[in-house]
């Protein structure tokens, strides 16, 4: 038995059988009160709002194109689970909102006052917020799509495997070596690298912070895997993008180490017409629509 952060504990088997609920207990909450920053008169409008989900925030940009019911993409950002912010979007409001999604961006705890569960709980917690006030948005609840880069990767594919974010149609998942901490730690001689290591100390915690140990055990949304030309990158996301096909998840696959590195595959992500972007606005056409 191995327990989590104090809230949870979970039996791990040989084949790494874990539970989703046990993962979840305790901490996603009833959806909060929409803030004080107030609701968006115009589903079409081009301005921001921001939003208190329990005890972090998001932003709210409202689709300037498509439908009255239009889907939604949520984004969360990276930072080594100890830097960043939900301001970190850089060309991806415009794009999406462009092309008739609402763009939500969101903001959690960082480390080390939140570990990677309470992260990836809080980010569930966003999306089942979400969920439950699309409406008054004039979003549809039901098309909702999960994006992260580096650590917000991570935290992402951690909520959406385990459940913490059921409501997800479809998961974007853009450049971590997260996926699998003890895989990563053997093929970089026995640890994890330098910039993972604080967040990810506890060595007995591995298994149960790494998303691929949830593959698997429940039917998972479709999926986008993309890489860059970082270290190893490669390498974990093949190995995550496989284990989840193998599992029955529709997986699409990304190879981006010609054309990006870990910071550029982020960053250029609709500001460039071409790469990712397009790979990025084909399959949320396909699973979720505009």
């Amino acid at each position: 038995m191995c327990k989590l952060y104090g809230i949870v504990s979970m039996q791990m088997s040989s084949a790494m059988s874990v539970s989703r609920r046990q993962f979840t207990t305790g901490l996603i909450a009833a959806p909060a009160i929409i803030s004080s920053a107030g609701l968006v008169g115009n589903a079409h409008a081009a301005i921001k709002s921001t939003h208190r989900y329990g005890s972090n925030q998001l932003d709210w940009y409202p689709a300037r194109r498509g439908s009255p019911n239009a889907p939604i993409l949520i984004y969360v950002h990276g930072g080594a689970w100890a830097l960043g912010n939900r301001g970190q979007v850089h060309s991806k409001p415009k794009h999406f909102t462009s092309n008739g999604y609402h763009f939500v961006s969101v903001t959690y705890t960082l480390f080390p006052a939140a570990n990677a569960q309470t992260q990836a709980l809080q980010v569930g917690e966003a999306v089942n917020w979400v969920h439950a006030n699309a409406s008054r948005f004039g979003a549809d609840p039901e098309r909702i799509a999960l994006m992260g880069h580096s650590a917000g990767c991570h935290l992402s594919s951690l909520a959406t495997l385990t459940g913490a974010a059921q409501p997800v149609k479809a998961l974007i998942c853009n450049d971590t070596r997260a996926y699998d901490l003890p895989f990563l730690a053997r093929i970089s001689g026995g640890g994890l690298p330098a910039l993972y290591a604080p967040a990810f100390s506890n060595r007995k915690m591995w298994d149960a912070w790494s998303p691929i140990s949830y593959s698997g055990l429940k039917e998972q949304p479709p999926t986008l895997v993309a890489w860059s030309n970082g270290r190893g990158r490669d390498k974990v996301s093949k190995r995550f993008a496989d284990t989840l096909e193998y599992d029955g998840t529709n997986v699409t696959r990304y190879d981006g180490k010609r054309k990006y590195n870990h910071f550029s595959i982020d960053r250029r992500m609709g500001r460039e017409r071409a790469g990712l972007t397009t790979a990025i606005d084909g399959f949320l056409q396909e699973k979720i629509g505009a």
